[in-house]
Parts: structure tokens; sequence; C-alpha cells
């Protein structure tokens, strides 16, 4: 199977004229987040790491050299990393790779900083994903380290990428093996470069089925594209958090905001333990952990007088949808997966959506404004809670189970590419900001925006148990006691994304055996105090399902 993923390479000669170079065309997926990036750098990705090196001088491990051969070495491993981009035409854009870059000599694209206190960190991540980043069509990915003065031995790494050639698995290796080369260099060796080519391929070229002939595969993907339509006709209404969306904001770059909680290791034992009892993932309750969330704080800002009857009359019956991410790595070529792409340096995304009930409301939906904000049992009851949760994951399961997912998925990712490309190019020389005077900027009702199409509640997922695939130590051989020498401790782990016009994401991970919620958002679109209102509920109405051994709902 390497073999033919590898056959989407074509040779070509490189710009330098040493040894040879490769070509290949974006995938749908990858052109899709390509087009996002051309719109103020939409989509970018950042993995922030906290760590201490404990074992080694930090001048010696943080040391230039030691992260330009580490750099230099994850760039052979995975070549999108090196590549460029190289648009020919709006139908036309590829990769690059020519290997001669693997070497990070001569390229700005690690890069060193000290910082004194933790806001100053926080500046510097919110700079890189609102306007200053430096990732371009010949910069894919960068590293910044940044020491802190006044902590011996204290960093914060930070791995910034165009999201169309990584994702959460993508950066979670990226981050592992970074820091387990800068702990023990010694590790570095070559890697034969065909089969890392043969890897880096777009997942739309790994079908589950390799052996179809082409007819059969024209049919799996006609019959892909009916079940998405046919889902697509079922989606009406839904709602999200009370927002400022008009006619200019898909023409308005996003200011992405992110805001973040975490449980303590009791609480979160107790709340998967929970979901253990009562035979779920935490991935099932999440969104109607969010849903419960998302009621209250409409509730509150109805009984407060914040909100009109009329948006409360129409928020408390119209039905939800939600939408979220899956890897896709083990629904492709099995081939593919068990030879390194289980964990792969690529974007392998695919995407589900699914019609969930109105608001649980319960005693809540006849309360009249002046009246006290109902405890979340009176809202919903916890075998409703949990009933809930089983029809979420069937619904989930309905969809990414299907014999037909990958062509399902393929066909949900089209129509957005062409939207993104026109709105960017648009963007790119300027007709947006002409159109944009001329249009209306008084926001829309959620009911004018439900009239149009289906409105998302938010997006999302689970990255899951993040200790499994991060370790919090990284260790190099003593050889003078034999045993191994602890160099690197991973204190944190941070995930940020650029987000796109009106965008509303809601992840969960754990980490250090801790659950933690994070949150991003487009704050041109979302008030501050609403969405940080809706991460203080989703801790609240956690705690009171899940912190407890409940079984109610078995």
């Amino acid at each position: 199977m390497l073999f033919q993923a590898q056959t989407q390479w074509k040779q070509i000669s490189p710009s330098s004229g040493d040894g040879p170079a490769f070509e290949r065309p974006l995938g749908i997926t990858e052109e899709g987040y390509y087009w996002d990036s051309v719109f103020n750098r939409g989509a970018d990705v950042l993995r922030h790491a906290e760590i201490v090196v404990r074992g080694s001088p930090v001048e010696t491990v943080l040391s230039q050299t030691n992260l330009t051969n580490a750099w230099g070495f994850l760039k052979q491993r995975y070549p999108l990393l090196q590549a460029t981009i190289e648009e020919r035409a709006q139908d036309d854009v590829v990769f690059i790779v020519d290997p001669s870059r693997s070497l990070p000599e001569g390229q700005v694209e690690l890069f060193f900083e000290e910082v004194h206190t933790p806001k100053e960190v926080d500046r510097k991540v919110d700079s890189l994903l609102n306007g200053h980043s430096p990732l371009s069509n010949t910069l894919l990915a960068c590293l910044f380290v940044l020491r802190k003065k006044d902590e011996s031995g204290h960093a914060h790494v930070l791995i910034h990428s165009a999201h169309y050639i990584s994702d959460g698995i993508a950066l979670d290796t990226l981050l592992r093996e970074l820091l387990q080369l800068l702990s023990d260099p010694d590790s570095i060796s070559p890697l034969p470069w065909t089969e890392r080519m043969g890897l880096a391929v777009a997942s739309e070229s790994l079908p589950p089925n390799q052996d179809d002939s082409l007819p059969k595969a024209r049919w799996r993907q006609a019959i892909g594209c009916t079940v998405m339509a046919n889902r697509r006709a079922k989606m009406f209404g839904g709602h999200t958090l009370p927002r400022a969306v008009s006619s200019k904001t898909s023409c308005t770059p996003a200011r992405s905001c992110t805001a973040s909680l975490s449980f303590s290791v009791q609480e979160t034992q107790q709340i998967l333990q929970t979901c253990r009892d009562n035979k779920l993932t935490f991935g099932s309750a999440l969104p109607v952990v969010g849903t419960l969330a998302m009621a209250r704080v409409m509730c509150s800002r109805y009984l407060k007088g914040k909100m009109s009857e009329t948006e409360w009359n129409f928020r408390k019956t119209v039905p939800m949808c939600n939408a979220g991410v899956v890897n896709l790595r083990p629904f492709v070529d099995s081939d593919w997966y068990n030879s390194g792409g289980a964990g792969n340096v690529s974007l392998s995304i695919g995407f589900y959506l699914y019609q969930t009930p109105a608001m649980p409301l319960g005693l809540a939906a006849g309360l009249a404004p002046g009246t006290t904000m109902p405890p979340h049992l009176d809202m919903l009851s916890k075998p409703r809670f949990f009933h809930r949760c089983r029809t979420t994951r069937q619904r989930v399961m309905e969809y990414i189970r299907h014999p037909l997912y990958f062509y399902i998925t393929k066909t949900y990712t089209l129509p957005r590419v062409h939207r993104v490309r026109d709105l960017a190019i648009r963007w790119r020389t300027g007709q947006l900001e002409e159109k944009g005077g001329d249009l209306e900027a008084s926001p829309f009702s959620p009911e004018d925006e439900a009239r149009v199409e289906y409105i998302m509640n938010h997006g999302g997922g689970t990255r899951g148990d993040l200790d499994k695939v991060l370790p919090s130590e990284y260790h190099s051989p003593n050889p003078s006691c034999g045993s191994q020498q602890t160099i690197i401790e991973l204190l944190e782990v941070r995930s940020r994304q650029h987000c796109r016009p009106a965008e509303l994401y809601l992840g969960a991970s754990t980490f250090r055996q801790k659950l933690k919620f994070h949150l991003y958002w487009d704050g041109n679109v979302y008030d501050a105090e609403v969405v940080h209102d809706w991460l203080e509920e989703l801790m609240e109405t956690a705690r009171v399902y899940l912190c407890h051994r409940a079984t109610e709902g078995v």
C-alpha cells in the first residue's frame, strides 16, 4: 500500500538544483484549511507546552544547536513540516517537498525569546493567533522557545503550524518526539525517506477499500454523497449562545479568544467513573453537558431581563444542531495506518453532525423574568441526563460507523472548500473590504439566522486521556548507574487555534489526571462575559451530574 499511496508524489527539479524534489496536490480537507489560512491565517493551530529542565543544564538542553538538530530530525521524519505551498491556480494548489530544506539553517523557523511573567507568554500566544504569525506559504510550521528569566529551568515551547499539515494527533506526536529528542539527542538517527513520503499523503487518497475497481469506488462516493445530502436536508433550526452576527461577519477575520478551567484529580476520577458506571465515555456526555450549560445561560439571561420574550420563546422550543470532529486515521486504509499513519504528522480528520432536541428546561420553561434560577435537577433529572447521553452516543455512532463514512465525510468537506476559497480570494484582493462597506452591520436575530440555514450550537469534541500519549517525563540513559535520568518534565499542555468567523469551540481533555474544558471563540461575535458564564456552567453541570457515582440512568 505504501508504494501505492506514494504515487501521489511526483518528482520534479528542485529550485536549488541539489537532488530531487517532489510535489503533490492538496487533498480536499487540506485545501479547505489552506483557504482558511489565506483568510488572515484562519484555523492555524498551536500547541503550548510548559516544561522544566531538571537533569541537565537548561543551556544545553534548550540550546540552539540541540533544538536545531531535533527540529531538523522531525522535518526529515515528517516531510510536510518542510513543505512549501505553490498556488498555481484557484483549483491547482500543491505541496512541494525539497529534502534539502530539512535543516533549519538559513530559515527563520526557530525563535528564542525571554519572558518574565505568564501574562507575557499569553500575550505572545495571542499575537501569533491574531495577526502576527510568521507562517506563510513558504513556512508551514515553526517553533518558539520562551525561557522564563526568573525561574531557572522553566520554559514554554510553542509548536505553531498551519492546520492543513497537522491536527490534534499530529501535534501530540510532534510535542512528544521533540521533548524526547531534546532529552536524548543521541536517539537521532536517519530514516528511510521513501517511507516517510509514503505516509505524507492526503487522507482522501486512502480509502479503506483499496482493492475496489474504479466503478465501485465511484459508486461508493455517489452513495456517500446521497447519504450526506439526505442528512443535511433533515437538519433545521438551531441556535447558540447570544451573539452579534451580521452580514459583515463572514467578511471579518475572527478575533481569537480562549478560556479554560480544570477539575481536581478527585473530581476527574469521579466524573470518569460515573461515565463508566453508566456505560458511557465522557465524549458521549460532553454534548449534553454543553447543551444543558447553554440552556442555563439562556435561562439566566431571560430571568434577568437580558433576553426578550420573543427570543426566549424561539430558543426554548427550536431543536438544536451539533457537530464534531473525528480522528479519521482508523477509518482509512489499514496498511497505511499500521505502517505509521496512526500518529503521522498530517491532517486526517472527519466530521459529523446531528440534530438534538430543544434545550432541556424542565420547570424553567414556565418561569417569568424576575424569578430565581432553578437548580439543575429541576431542569433535567439525572435519568433524563443519562438518557440524552446514550441517545447522543447512538446518533454519533450511527454516523461514524456507517460503512461509507469515509465517503460521507469527504462529501461534507467539499462544499466548504468552494465557499471558503471564494471568501479567501475576495479578501486577499480587497473585494471584501469594498463590499463590506455596503453591507448592513446590524445583528441578525436568532430566528433570522435559523431561517437562512441550520445553526450549530458549537463545534468540538474530546481529545481523551493525553497522559497515554504525552508522558509527563522525558529521559536520557545514565551510564553511571544503568538507569534512565529524567531530563524534561512536562508540566502543562494547552491547545490553541486561530478561530474562523463566528466560531465557538468546546473541547475537553485529561492531562496529569485532571480533566479540563477549553473554549475558543470569535471575540468579534461572542461576548466574553457570556462565554465565561457558559464555562462556569459547564463546570457546575459536570459536577452535578457526574461527580457522584450516579447510576440513575442505567
